[in-house]
């Protein structure tokens, strides 16, 4: 199964995400962000969507994952 992305991350002091080359953005902070794509990924409806966070030092962090018709608890860091 292939899996649809929707990056997280900090650009120019605001964070925002990504998903397919299109980019939503301001939010306020990283957990705003977090939430407005798994939100964006729930309603896209793609079974494969993941929510990615990518940190300053280019760590990257699994935080959401669609399973079926739930999720998997985030930890975010």
């Amino acid at each position: 199964m292939s899996q649809s992305h929707f990056i997280v991350y900090e650009r120019d002091a605001s964070w925002q995400f990504t998903h397919k080359g299109s980019i939503t953005a301001p939010f306020d902070n990283r957990d705003e962000a977090i939430e407005a794509a798994i939100g964006a990924a729930r309603d896209s409806g793609d079974p494969g969507a993941v929510v990615i966070v990518q940190d300053r030092d280019t760590d990257e962090k699994i935080v959401w994952r669609h399973d079926g018709d739930s999720a998997e608890p985030n930890d975010q860091p």
